[in-house]
Order: structure tokens, then C-alpha cells, then sequence
């Protein structure tokens, strides 16, 4: 075949699909109809680790409770105040970080469409400075909250010998 010239194995007047390979002189030739699937997985296992990755950013905080001798099961129902070990605000109802200034107009809001329950339970890492914990506690008080509790993970290290499984 010259250099530049190249043959056209589009449709021809004329010409089958069956007759290319013969145009073309790939007579003894068959055409390869497979898919390949492995550049599909490739993409599909970079999608997977993305999500992996991405989804725990997605859940808002990520706390590392206190251990407890004598912690309780978590309710859904309650409303639930997270401080993470940067001392950022979460509540639980209200997507993303709560500025610190706008605590209290937050709280009032959740509270309001609760009138018979209000009890805040805190949520903050073991790392998270006591200074941020007060400052949820004076906004709670200052938001009308009759009680605060504060959610710790259960140990078995801290339980007495007596009540150990």
C-alpha cells in the first residue's frame, strides 16, 4: 500500500459488512467481537475507593467517645449536640459545623418544635478542650434546656471487678 493512502472500510455502496475483511485482505481474518472489561473495572474499583473515602467526610464528625463504667444505649428521638477533638459544633437535626456564635438561635430552634423535652445529650471526642464543652453547656442554659447529659462509650476497664462479664 502506498504511504498516505490508506483503505476505506466504511460502508460502500454495494459492499456487505461480510465482504470488509476481504477488501481490506484480512481474508483468513475473523472479527473480534468481546468486550473487554477489564478498563470498566479498573474505572468502576477507582469509583468504589473514592466513595470509600469521601463517604466518612460526608457524615458530618467523627467523635472518639470517653469511656464509661455505666453507658447507656443511644435513643434516636433526642437531640444531640457533637463537639470534634478541633472543637467544632454539630447538631445532629442541622447539617454542617455550628459557629460558635449562633449556638444558642440554633438550640432554640430544635427545642421549639419540642416543647415537653428538653434535655440536650453532648457528644464530644476525649480530645475536645473543656473550654468548648462549657461553651455548649452556657448556650444550652441560655437556650431554656432543662438538662444536659453527656455521651460516653461503655468499658469494661473502668467497671469494678465484681460486675465484669
Amino acid at each position: 500500500m502506498a504511504a498516505g493512502k490508506r483503505k476505506n472500510l466504511t460502508k460502500r455502496p454495494g459492499v456487505s459488512t461480510s465482504q470488509l475483511p476481504k477488501i481490506a485482505g484480512m481474508e483468513g481474518a475473523q472479527v473480534n467481537a468481546d468486550i473487554n472489561m477489564t478498563p470498566m473495572i479498573d474505572v468502576m474499583l477507582v469509583l468504589l475507593i473514592i466513595f470509600m473515602v469521601i463517604t466518612p467526610a460526608l457524615a458530618g464528625y467523627v467523635v472518639t467517645l470517653p469511656k464509661a463504667a455505666q453507658a447507656q444505649p443511644e435513643r434516636d428521638d433526642r437531640v444531640t449536640m457533637g463537639i470534634d477533638a478541633d472543637g467544632k459544633f454539630y447538631l445532629d437535626q442541622t447539617p454542617g459545623v455550628i459557629p460558635e456564635a449562633s449556638l444558642v438561635g440554633v438550640l432554640r430552634q430544635a427545642y421549639s418544635v419540642r416543647p415537653d423535652d428538653h434535655v440536650l445529650y453532648i457528644k464530644a471526642d476525649q480530645d475536645v478542650r473543656f473550654g468548648s464543652f462549657l461553651t455548649v453547656v452556657a448556650a444550652a442554659r441560655e437556650a431554656g434546656v432543662a438538662r444536659i447529659g453527656a455521651i460516653t462509650e461503655m468499658s469494661t476497664d473502668l467497671m469494678p471487678v465484681a460486675t465484669r462479664r
